[in-house]
């Protein structure tokens, strides 16, 4: 019959045990936090556990790991001691030797863990532990270290019964060492463990793993299925840093993958065509990107077989799809073995097929051949407004070729002309008088293709064109002036903002802190619902006790409605000592966004009141909230 101890207490229960466990007795607490490590809310459970890694002393949390009838201690004991860290290594390795082979056992697993290196010596100790559980999990801890040293010690348990067999065939090959590849490659053949033999040899990989697993493929002998074993083979060719240099292949290797080009099982196809191509030059090399093209249902990054095939660029780049965004890729890599009329003939057809064009960019940066200007220009002109900002990068590092193209051109409009001019490097001054010079209509769009660029703002008359045509200019004034941070044009947009206020506008006066427009923006919180999102942020980032104070009026006018996440959210961004009440009081709101927010805002601003709603909230049913709290308390 369980004790009322040993019975794990509710949520409520729980929170008020954390209320007042900082005030506790030593003893009283430990008894408390044993009965909290019962709860099974996350947020109870991990504070209880941090607060023991902090408080409990190491005669106790032996006393836990020895517990036999107590799984929730034992389970608290352990992970107290993961949380330590290196702190708890002494303990656990004295452990170690602990004659409760349970405890051992419970020992060793920590030490997987911590994966401290220091460890490595107590742990070659405990390979020769009686119990076949302790040996079997220490035996993968060794492996775990990865210190190749470890290779004697696990080398007699490869004839030792067949689990712990299979414990040092995987710590061998998590060991990572050329060294333990012969001794892998002698159990490859084994019925009972090859396939996991082959599998430490892919881990270890290099040229001896390869030629161990193609030495048993085709010739079969190892019990391992062919999608699997080709998948390993490919694995490890594809880390070979110089696959040409890889030997001698056994007798009809290429000729055997390229069998399983065609094979029914799509894994088995794609493996062979990754060896095939990551072993360099072959006759199938078309077969073998046609089936790496088709097995990707979407465009990717190229694949590892591909990287250092720079002889395959011109059929790449010549090819659609898929295949092409892997030729330029390669083209970024090996700038100075790409052709010129493959390259302009990819960048004249990006236009038509963008989902190269990320690719094409990279490459842009690298590759420089004859005719690129005009290639680079035409496709400029081609592509949709929306993406042309995507080739700026790229007409700077062209630069000479697209201006002595762009001067050939005649049938470019005045607007793309100006833009491109000032993007090639014309002096502001003279840009700035060009847009003053244009069609008024086409001045927008200009402008903000050339917002980025220094120095043109500040020469453009914006407070003229906010009287003169304020509808056309008011959104471009609001971005350039938080763009610059030009707080000189803050009286128009506010002037502006009041009388017909806007996204744009409203978010301008926050970026720039502009205080003396917090009348204008709580007026537009009660005049137009649909800002009211966009004027609650700005309040926020403008801050300062006007702000605040209508961020509070609006957090308790809005309830528990979508809105009212907004409002949480802005105070606490500039929320200052006297605003804590509000985030206490919303430590119980139903909104999990919103407790989440309170949190922050009570780390913040601590005091006794903040610390007892920390705690409640530690408590959260919500991860996220509770972990937030908890972070809070800790500092």
């Amino acid at each position: 019959m369980e004790t009322a101890g040993s019975q794990a207490p509710s949520w409520d229960e729980c929170v008020e045990i954390l209320e007042r466990l900082p005030a506790m007795p030593l003893d009283t607490r430990v008894e408390a936090l044993e009965r909290l490590v019962r709860n099974p809310s996350p947020g109870i459970r991990e504070q209880a556990l941090r607060i023991g890694a902090s408080v409990l002393p190491d005669s106790r949390l032996t006393e836990y790991l020895r517990e036999p009838a107590d799984a929730a201690l034992r389970n608290a004991g352990s992970e107290i001691l993961k949380l330590r860290g290196g702190r708890s290594l002494p303990l656990v390795i004295r452990l170690l030797q602990d004659p409760d082979p349970d405890v051992a056992l419970q020992a060793v697993l920590i030490l997987d863990r911590l994966r401290d290196p220091r460890a490595l010596e107590p742990l070659h100790a405990v390979l020769g532990h009686p119990d076949p559980n302790v040996l079997q999990e220490a035996i993968v801890a060794v492996g775990h270290l990865g210190d190749a040293r470890s290779i004697p010690h696990l080398l007699p348990f490869l004839s030792s019964d067949l689990w712990v067999q299979m414990a040092a065939v995987q710590a061998l090959g998590d060991l990572r060492s050329p060294e333990a590849v012969p001794h892998l490659a002698d159990r490859l053949t084994d019925p009972l463990v090859g396939s996991l033999a082959a599998e430490a040899l892919a881990r270890v990989g290099g040229e001896p793993a390869f030629h161990a697993l193609a030495f048993c493929w085709p010739a079969g002998g190892v019990e391992i299925d062919d999608e699997t074993m080709l998948g390993l083979l490919a694995h490890v060719l594809e880390g070979v840093p110089r696959p040409e240099e890889i030997g001698p292949l056994p007798r009809g290797f290429r000729e055997a993958l390229s069998a399983r080009l065609h094979d029914r099982s799509a894994e088995a196809r794609t493996a062979a065509a990754r060896c095939l191509l990551a072993l360099g030059a072959s006759p199938w090399d078309g077969a073998a990107i046609e089936v790496l093209a088709g097995s990707r249902p979407a465009p990717s990054l190229r694949p590892a077989a591909l990287a250092r095939r720079q002889d395959l660029i011109p059929a790449l780049l010549a090819a659609a799809g898929e295949p092409r965004a892997w030729g330029l890729q390669l083209a970024a890599g090996f700038p100075e073995q790409v052709p010129a009329a493959a390259f302009l003939a990819a960048v004249r057809e990006a236009a038509e097929r963008l989902e190269s064009l990320p690719h094409l960019l990279q490459a842009l940066q690298k590759v420089s051949v004859p005719g690129l200007g005009e290639a680079l220009l035409d496709l400029y002109l081609e592509l949709a407004a929306g993406s042309r900002d995507l080739l700026v990068p790229a007409l700077g590092t062209q630069g000479d070729e697209v201006r002595s193209a762009l001067d050939a051109r005649t049938d470019i409009d005045d607007a793309d002309r100006l833009v491109l001019e000032a993007l090639l490097g014309k002096p502001m001054k003279e840009v700035a008088q060009a847009i003053l010079d244009i069609d008024p209509s086409s001045r927008p769009g200009v402008i903000s293709r050339l917002m980025r660029i220094e120095g043109l703002v500040t020469l453009l008359p914006w407070d003229d064109w906010l009287e003169e045509a304020p509808e056309l200019y008011s959104a471009l004034a609001a971005e350039a002036a938080v763009r610059c941070g030009l707080a000189e044009m803050l009286p128009g947009l506010r002037a502006r903002a009041a009388v017909m206020p806007s996204v744009p506008l409203i978010r301008a006066l926050g970026a720039l802190g502009d205080r003396e427009a917090v009348p204008v923006l709580a007026a537009c919180l009660e005049a137009a619902e649909d800002l009211r999102g966009t004027v609650l942020e700005s309040l926020g980032r403008i801050g300062g006790p006007e702000a605040r104070a209508v961020l509070s009026s609006a957090v308790l006018s809005l309830g528990a409605s979508a809105e009212a996440r907004t409002a949480f959210r802005a105070l606490a961004a500039c929320a200052g000592p006297g605003d804590d009440v509000l985030f206490r009081a919303a430590a119980v709101h139903p909104d999990w966004q919103v407790r989440l927010v309170a949190a922050d805002v009570l780390g913040r601003i601590r005091s006794p009141e903040s610390s007892i709603a920390l705690t409640r909230l530690a408590a959260d049913p919500v991860p996220a909230v509770s972990h937030r709290a908890l972070a809070a308390l800790e500092i």
